[in-house]
């Protein structure tokens, strides 16, 4: 497109063209379709002459230091957001590079800030820049600092970044539009054209205007200034002395390892992480039931009582869950205050109540040595055991976790408090005996060490809390009736608004495993429906790929994670996918997911009582043919284990199911003189390959 002849846009005074900018970026900057401007960094050099940094540093100072001074000179691409989300996992990576340049950025500009403040007060600096080990070392753990426990941790803050970015690149690029072909010659324009000519003159001057690139470089570095000045005012580094200088820069022998000082001021709490960084928590049909009404908030009327219920229905357990405020027991009036306050808890309910919920319920058991005792807890440790961190504070050390946090803990407690559990009917085991009983109560007591109850609140509750559990849960956690279940902290530590497929779904297959165990049967098949169910979401009639593109992306994230050992659908043609009418057939689908080893080697002690009681005295027989049936299940065990193989890759090396392969492991099941010579034909390939 030629330049307009308008001479008007080219002798507009000062003032005037700023209002036309403004109007500008008012009218045209909502019709750019969204990009993203990556760039691609060469190879780091930066460290190489310390010297010469360090007096740019000097000269400069703090805020006149440009963190992006060579950063915009790599190469960068422009991209639209369509072309983005079909490359999306390529991309993202670029993007987490690039992000990680900034940080690693970020890093050696608070580290010579550092350095500058060291030789001030200590006239050391010049010697320990000749080690340049010493000051890589340095920058590499003020990044790990930096990406870990700041704010440059947080999602949030690089979204609003990237926004803030695009909206001055539009301002910019529409300018220049502007002024190149005129605002009449703009305003003829269509959506189409705009951006064509927009996406035109963005690369165009990436690729050859170094004016642009300086002046977008001068406007990122302003942005990120204000980065290094917040970590420099939340360190208190203005202030800092030589001791804690060292220890940040790891100076020190013992700061070689870690930055401990600085990151490890979390109390050690004894809460009981059993093996792998799995939780010990209750498995009875009443707790699963509260962690189910919380996120699910399924709370209705029920008849004549004014109380938000729902219903208990598990196994051979019915009943219901109540939201009664604690408030209500101190009068034993029902107040139309009191409902209003209940009602509007059950709004408030959320995961992290979960979260705190199966804290305490942790927390409760590696304390408590009768199911009476009140145990004392901190705040903080809540906050920790769910994967929060402090924040950074003077001298080396954490200032602590922020008031919001705290805040979000507290009205966590009180929503717990105020659950109320009815059982009119289950069955519970009393010297290994079934009984039927009903049973009232509450979830957890907050009781102080007179036993009288207490309020959840910030006068009550400034760093510690007291508690017990309530006779419900206590009838299953006596003798034979003990149900307890391994659980996942990563349950605990996903995010609870981005990640909560994956938190609900840790939290069901950690229920599903323990019912299991009894049997051992552990790779029974589950309902694609069932699953979705049992997290609280349904099918999106309108777009169901989303559901499952949602669904798989969380069974992947398990897989990853460890939570899972593995998963695939069984007997499921992908080829169905490709009809009308495909997501119902989907929804009842089966899928296989296998347990983690900790699991299946925690729950072997009771499938074993389980095998015993129930095995019948076989013939002399049938037991030698047994006996060479477990044998060659143990082979088969051990040797998947060494070779790192889960149930599925074996299943399918051998050709038959992976249940089949499963229950010829445990002894349950004796393989047939075809399956078994498969197996030590396989057994003999895998020793022959070691030996070779």
């Amino acid at each position: 497109m030629q330049k307009s002849n308008n001479k008007q846009s080219e002798t507009m005074d000062r003032s005037e063209t700023n209002d036309s900018i403004q109007h500008l970026s008012n009218r045209w900057s909502s019709k750019i379709n969204n990009f993203l401007v990556l760039c691609i960094y060469e190879q780091n050099n930066q460290y190489h002459d310390f010297n010469k940094v360090f007096k740019s540093h000097k000269l400069e100072g703090s805020t006149g230091f440009l963190t992006f001074k060579d950063g915009l000179n790599n190469k960068s691409f422009v991209i639209w957001e369509n072309a983005y989300k079909e490359n999306e996992e390529l991309f993202a990576k670029l993007r987490l590079t690039a992000r990680n340049e900034t940080i690693s950025q970020i890093a050696q500009n608070v580290v010579f800030y550092l350095l500058c403040e060291y030789e001030r007060i200590s006239s050391k600096s010049h010697a320990i820049l000749k080690e340049k080990q010493l000051i890589e070392d340095a920058i590499y753990q003020m990044e790990k600092i930096l990406k870990n426990d700041t704010f440059l941790a947080e999602k949030p803050v690089w979204d609003e970044f990237n926004s803030w970015f695009r909206l001055q690149i539009k301002e910019c690029i529409l300018e220049e539009i502007a002024i190149s072909i005129g605002f009449n010659e703009m305003e003829r324009l269509d959506v189409q054209e705009l951006n064509k000519l927009f996406y035109h003159f963005l690369t165009k001057n990436f690729a050859e205007n170094k004016e642009f690139v300086s002046k977008i470089t001068y406007i990122v570095n302003g942005y990120t200034q204000e980065w290094v000045d917040k970590i420099i005012f939340e360190f208190n580094l203005e202030t800092s002395t030589i001791e804690k200088i060292e220890n940040l820069l790891c100076f020190k022998k013992d700061s070689f390892q870690t930055s401990d000082l600085l990151l490890s001021t979390i109390r050690d709490f004894s809460f009981n992480f059993t093996i792998q960084d799995h939780l010990l928590v209750m498995n009875s049909a009443p707790y699963q039931s509260v962690r189910d009404a919380i996120y699910k908030k399924n709370f209705g009327n029920d008849g004549d009582i004014p109380w938000p219920a729902t219903p208990i229905q598990k196994g051979n357990t019915e009943g219901f869950i109540q939201i009664i405020p604690i408030e209500y027991n101190h009068t034993s009036i029902i107040e139309h205050a009191i409902v209003k306050e209940a009602w509007n808890r059950v709004q408030l309910l959320s995961d992290v109540d979960v979260d705190v919920f199966d804290a305490l319920c942790s927390l409760f058991l590696s304390k408590a040595r009768h199911n009476e005792e009140i145990v004392e807890i901190y705040l903080n440790d809540l906050l920790s055991i769910r994967g929060l961190k402090p924040k950074l504070g003077g001298d080396g050390r954490r200032g602590g976790y922020e008031a919001r946090q705290r805040e979000q803990i507290l009205k966590s407690l009180t929503n717990i408090q105020s659950i109320w559990i009815n059982i009119n009917k289950a069955v519970i085991y009393e010297k290994g005996k079934p009984v039927q009983t009903t049973l009232q109560g509450r979830t957890f007591i907050f009781k102080d060490y007179t036993g009288e109850e207490y309020v959840i609140s910030e006068e009550t509750c400034r760093k510690k809390i007291t508690f017990t559990i309530d006779k419900v849960f206590a009838k299953y956690l006596n003798g034979s009736a003990r149900q307890v279940a391994l659980l996942s902290i990563k349950a605990l530590q996903y995010n609870p608004y981005r990640q909560i497929w994956e938190k609900r779904l840790t939290r069901y297959l950690s229920w599903r495993w323990r019912t299991q165990a009894r049997k051992g049967d552990f790779l029974q098949p589950n309902k694609t429906s069932t699953l979705l169910e049992s997290i609280g979401e349904k099918m999106n009639n309108r777009t169901p790929s989303r559901t499952r593109e949602r669904f798989e992306k969380a069974m992947d994230t398990l897989l990853e994670d460890g939570v899972i050992a593995s998963w695939h659908y069984e007997k499921w043609d992908e080829s169905i996918a490709d009809y009308k009418g495909w997501a119902s057939i989907w929804l009842n689908s089966m899928i296989l997911i296998e347990p983690p080893e900790i699991i299946k080697d925690q729950y072997r002690s009771i499938e074993k009582k389980q095998k015993v009681r129930s095995d019948i005295r076989p013939s002399q027989q049938d037991s030698n043919s047994q006996k060479r049936s477990e044998n060659i299940g143990e082979q088969i065990r051990i040797t998947r284990k060494i070779l790192n193989l889960s149930l599925y890759q074996l299943a399918e090396e051998l050709e038959i199911s992976a249940p089949y392969v499963s229950n010829i492991e445990r002894g349950i099941k004796r393989p047939s003189h075809k399956i078994r010579t498969k197996m030590i034909k396989w057994l003999e390939k895998q020793e022959h390959k070691n030996n070779s």
